[in-house]
């Protein structure tokens, strides 16, 4: 059974093919893994205090706060 140029060259290109998207799905696959495994390593809970919020707070929203007790948004 003689297989013509043509065929040869599909099959090879499947062949190819198959492998090419086997590989992104692994080295997307490996990219995500290390993704979740540097967010597990962060303590993101443990520096967050009751005074950094408070803080926070304060500088992030403090001008809403003041203009909603003037109340300068009416």
């Amino acid at each position: 059974m003689s297989v013509s140029k043509e065929e040869r060259y599909a099959m090879i290109r499947r062949a190819a093919l198959k492998i090419q998207k086997r590989n992104k799905i692994s080295v997307s696959n490996a990219k995500l893994t290390k993704e979740v495994v540097r967010l597990d390593e962060q303590d993101y809970k443990s520096d967050v205090r009751w005074q950094d919020c408070d803080r926070f707070v304060k500088d992030g929203y403090s001008d809403v706060y003041n203009s909603t007790m003037k109340e300068e948004w009416n």
